[in-house]
């Protein structure tokens, strides 16, 4: 993955393109980034993909008389996802 991509510019309390919006915290003052839905939900997403490889690695594991080929695919293919989401995290 490449290093940092340059976003967009946005004023404060502007929302980016997605929906999400940078501004004040109320309690705080200090700056925040309120996510919207879709970026929100990709945390979940995350985490469900992260479960999911622990299921696939267990029934690959143990082996079968089936044909594990798409089980493998989904793996390596979580295991992608994963390493482009968390690079530098």
């Amino acid at each position: 993955m490449p290093n940092a991509i340059p976003g967009p510019t946005f004023r404060l309390n502007d929302s980016l393109p997605c929906g999400c919006r940078i501004g004040r915290d109320d309690g705080t003052l200090k700056y925040r980034l309120w996510y919207c839905p879709t970026h929100a939900a990709a945390f979940e997403m995350l985490e469900t993909l992260r479960l999911n490889l622990n299921a696939l690695d267990e029934l690959i594991s143990m082996g079968s008389s089936r044909d594990l080929g798409q089980a493998m695919n989904a793996g390596m293919r979580a295991r992608m996802v994963i390493r482009r989401a968390t690079v530098g995290a």
